[in-house]
């Protein structure tokens, strides 16, 4: 495929090996958010049959299609976006950062909240 910018050609091969999703990173994300139940939370979260999400934490996953990739950014924000790309850029690995922080501060209240008082 040739893409013209102005003057400039620039000829893009296929680069499947740094485009891909990495999906041995997408299964530990996944596994992360959902330590139980994995499949079949990821396949409610995002929309897809249980095979399917079952199939992506399997040994030979093929990757998940872009809609229900932009429906993964949609549902579990920054982090998941992070981890599909090789190498965020700072202020997506800084948004990743900060929705974790919130969420443990999050997990932090409600533990305190079950503290005999």
């Amino acid at each position: 495929m040739t893409v013209s910018c102005g003057n400039d050609t620039q000829i893009l091969r296929n680069r499947s090996r740094e485009l891909g999703v990495n999906m041995d990173r997408l299964a530990a994300f996944f596994r992360y958010k959902h330590p139980t139940a994995t499949a079949a939370n990821v396949a409610g979260d995002l929309n897809v049959s249980l095979r399917t999400a079952e199939g992506w934490l399997g040994s030979n996953p093929s990757a998940p299609r872009s809609a229900v990739l932009l429906r993964g950014v949609l549902v579990y924000g920054p982090e998941f976006l992070a981890v599909l790309l090789p190498e965020p850029p700072a202020w997506l690995s800084e948004a990743a950062q900060n929705e974790a922080e919130a969420r443990l501060r999050d997990q932090i209240k409600a533990l305190k909240a079950q503290l005999p008082r």
